[in-house]
């Protein structure tokens, strides 16, 4: 529960960031679409650099050696 709080968060305030930053107003059509490619891009970059970050841990080796372990 708490990390999907915290994943609505992290959108929202992407969505929040990008309306303010570029000056957008939403209730104008052209800058509503401006408004959708920019968030999907930006989601799609947060994805891609997840799965990216992801697979860094994955391959990571998490146990000791065991040399270190007997000295």
């Amino acid at each position: 529960m708490k990390v999907s709080l915290i994943i609505f968060k992290l959108v929202f305030l992407g969505a929040l960031f990008i309306i303010s930053n570029q000056n957008l107003h939403l209730s104008v059509p052209n800058e509503r679409a401006v408004f959708i490619e920019d968030y999907n891009s930006w989601l799609r970059t947060l994805y891609n650099q997840g799965v990216e970050v992801m697979g860094y841990v994955v391959r990571s080796e998490w146990l000791p050696i065991e040399n270190s372990i007997k000295n």
